[in-house]
């Protein structure tokens, strides 16, 4: 006989999802069908699932609270992902709750306690980690739960990201029409952020057939443009080939974009640059940067409509991936 069984196992072994469990435990069965109750009663009783009536009081109606948790508030990214999700839920009713994570794991686990605590009806998650074994605990806890922008492995929740690998091969493929011999990629590390890795991958998988040498310049928030300069020039041995920089966001083609400036390199005659931006930034530059645009805004719509459908469906919620569609933004910084 099985000890301490959760609402979450329940929900995997009757195969609806963990807020229908929640629901039947708490004695509402509407638009709830008799066959899934009676599946859900015979799980219970077969796995000796005992209530615990302590943790239940707490928390008997739905608040109508959702929360989001970001790895980083000031990045305009997330205040876009924001808005996508607030438009949604005040359509329904529904309060979302915005916290920051700082790119923090500890810090991140906190805030999703904290939301717990506040008794959520559902999270919307961009994650830190990539490993799926650091959030058991809201699995656990029956939350429903989106997984926005950064994917986890082995995958359980929905995800709602664009396809970062392929709209940077395409802006690659780009760069290689364009007779680019050196295309040096610049970010913060890679390590752990699966997006940062789709994205360099794209280049390296672009340029498979040719002869363009990829370098990978990393950075940081507070490198100074002195550092940052000494390591592209030391990437690229003073541009000596064809040289188009590559920044994978949009707060790295500020930092960028700020070090060439007081450098004299100029863009594109010196150099091309283009980017993966998050917003209208490269539009506002002179000249205006090449980059894919991203959609944020449609990202946290997405993510919000599907944490509802979750939060009003009898069934387990399938472990799904949602491509939102980027574009390619032809400007004046390549030659």
């Amino acid at each position: 006989m099985k000890k301490n069984i959760t609402i979450s196992e329940i929900a995997a072994i009757t195969g609806v999802s963990t807020a229908t469990v929640s629901r039947f435990l708490n004695g509402h069965f509407e638009r709830m069908s008799a066959a899934t109750k009676t599946k859900v009663q015979d799980a219970i009783t077969q796995n000796n699932y005992h209530v615990n009536r302590q943790a239940q009081s707490l928390k008997i109606k739905a608040t109508h609270l959702v929360g989001m948790v970001v790895a980083d508030v000031t990045n305009i990214f997330s205040s876009i992902l924001f808005k996508g999700s607030d438009e949604v839920f005040e359509a329904f009713g529904y309060q979302i709750l915005l916290m920051n994570s700082d790119n923090s794991k500890d810090r991140e686990r906190q805030q999703l306690k904290k939301l717990l605590d506040l008794q959520v009806d559902g999270i919307i998650l961009q994650p830190i980690s990539e490993d799926t074994a650091d959030y058991t605990f809201i699995k656990d806890a029956g939350i429903p739960t989106i997984v926005v922008d950064r994917a986890m492995q082995p995958q359980i929740w929905p995800l709602v990201t664009t396809d970062n690998h392929a709209y940077s091969k395409l802006l690659t493929q780009l760069l290689l029409r364009m007779e680019y011999q050196q295309i040096v990629v610049i970010s913060e590390t890679l390590t752990g952020n699966s997006v940062r890795t789709a994205r360099f991958q794209g280049v390296k998988d672009a340029v498979t057939d040719s002869s363009v040498v990829v370098s990978f310049v990393a950075t940081s928030a507070g490198m100074t443009n002195e550092a940052l300069y000494a390591k592209l020039i030391a990437a690229t041995d003073n541009f000596k080939l064809k040289t188009a920089i590559y920044a994978l966001k949009g707060t790295v083609l500020i930092q960028v974009r700020t070090m060439l400036t007081k450098f004299h390199v100029h863009v594109p005659n010196d150099v091309g640059l283009v980017a993966f931006d998050d917003w209208n930034i490269a539009e506002l530059m002179e000249p205006q940067i090449t980059t894919i645009q991203q959609n944020p805004n449609e990202m946290g719509a997405q993510s919000a409509k599907q944490l509802l459908a979750s939060l009003n469906s009898d069934n387990q919620t399938s472990a799904s991936v949602t491509l939102v569609d980027s574009d390619l933004k032809m400007r004046q910084s390549l030659k």
